[in-house]
């Protein structure tokens, strides 16, 4: 194994709430709450989880978008969570964003040539002929004709603002790349289209990404592993193949359940979870999602679960995995 180009060392994020009560304790949303996680050179991290169980958030930290409460943010050898801005600047370069909309992310009023073309403005000294060369072979690189660069955003489909979108986060030849939601506002041809193209791009350019998706198919087709997220903590890991065939945390096994699939007839056949997913503000005690847990225990309520190796990348923090605990031996999942 290389040394990690990403890794995260107890991570946590704690936003204050404003009260009204003058002398009343602070309260904190525990956005991320303890993350540890590495990532390798050239792998695909997919991170799953509902809405507001931190995704977003560890993304924005790793970008420094948002300051961190407590832990450490490594960027191959590199304490991010102590570089000055000058410092952070540079290293920007190599960790670009693909947003999820890409309507709103793209600049209405600007030409192509000029979007694609704006970190390359900032970044480096290119004459007018070089700055429309480079852009010319970044649309190329994305499968958009050469003079589009002439053209502004409304004039092409979502798919194809998508791939705008990516040709600008490659312009500075970034090491990793943060995909948020890439195909969540595309027709289904184009997400396919799409998926391809990043993993034809990430083979040729050798880069490293972090997918961020509510379509689990899609996370598996692009993820090398699997990142499973619950109210601020990581739940599960392991390799996609590991995680879709063999999940062991209720909270996996609950998500990928939901999965519509052509097994299933009706609504009725889906397997969802009841409740929704508790205040951050304050987490339920021990296990944080014995709360929903159609197999919770006593122990899940009183100790929070420490993360258990179940394979070579394969972890998960569940009480029913111990090693004592009689129905972890009966092989329930």
């Amino acid at each position: 194994m290389n040394a990690p180009l990403v890794k995260l060392e107890g991570l946590k994020k704690y936003f204050p709430v404003r009260s009204d009560k003058l002398f009343s304790e602070k309260e904190w949303i525990k956005a991320v709450d303890g993350v540890y996680l590495e990532i390798q050179p050239g792998e695909v991290i997919g991170l799953v989880g509902e809405s507001g169980c931190g995704k977003s958030t560890l993304v924005n930290l790793l970008l420094r978008l948002e300051e961190a409460t407590e832990g450490k943010i490594w960027f191959d050898e590199t304490d991010l969570t102590h570089l000055s801005q000058e410092a952070l600047r540079k290293t920007r370069r190599d960790i670009q964003m693909v947003f999820q909309d890409p309507f709103w992310s793209l600049n209405p009023r600007l030409l192509v040539r000029d979007i694609v073309g704006e970190p390359l403005t900032v970044y480096l000294k290119l004459s007018q002929t070089q700055l429309v060369e480079k852009v010319q072979s970044l649309l190329e690189m994305v499968g958009l004709p050469r003079e589009s660069l002439y053209h502004y955003p409304h004039e092409f489909s979502s798919g194809q603002r998508q791939r705008i979108a990516i040709a600008r986060a490659l312009a500075l030849e970034p090491r990793l790349v943060v995909l948020d939601e890439p195909t969540s506002a595309i027709d289904i041809l184009s997400q396919a289209q799409i998926l391809d193209l990043l993993m034809q791009i990430k083979r040729n350019l050798g880069l490293t990404y972090i997918l961020i998706s509510h379509d689990l198919s899609v996370v598996h087709y692009l993820s090398d592993r699997i990142v499973v997220m619950y109210l601020g903590k990581v739940v599960e890991e392991g390799e996609a193949d590991t995680i879709f065939n063999s999940p062991r945390h209720p909270y996996t096994q609950a998500l990928l359940n939901a999965i519509p699939d052509i097994t299933k007839y009706s609504l009725d056949d889906l397997q969802t979870l009841e409740g929704s997913v508790p205040s951050a503000i304050n987490p339920p005690s021990g296990c944080r999602f014995h709360t929903r847990c159609p197999m919770a225990m006593e122990v899940c309520r009183r100790e929070e679960p420490v993360m258990l190796k179940l394979g070579n990348s394969h972890r998960a923090a569940c009480h029913l995995l111990q090693s004592n605990n009689p129905k972890a031996k009966r092989g329930i999942p």
